[in-house]
């Protein structure tokens, strides 16, 4: 059993981010987004949403944040945090 899993994180909204972020502290972290401009802004350490301060983004520094969904390939284990709809 590999003892320090590659973690990949898919949608980096409200509940994604936070979840990457504290993962990439330990292990090392994909986090995945369809959006560019949120993983722009992530990679430059800045939430728009304020959800997470910038301390914390640059302590979470096995992350790597991207709009690349190869890097889904690398994980051991893929978290899914995406929106869903409901009527």
């Amino acid at each position: 059993m590999k003892l320090d899993p590659v973690v990949a994180v898919v949608g980096l909204g409200y509940v994604g981010l936070p979840l990457a972020v504290a993962f990439g502290t330990r292990f090392e972290t994909h986090g995945f987004d369809v959006s560019a401009e949120k993983v722009a802004s992530y990679q430059r350490f800045v939430d728009p949403t304020g959800e997470i301060d910038v301390s914390e983004l640059k302590e979470a520094s096995c992350l790597r944040c991207t709009t690349d969904p190869g890097v889904l390939s690398l994980a051991d284990v893929i978290v899914v945090a995406v929106p869903t709809p409901v009527n």
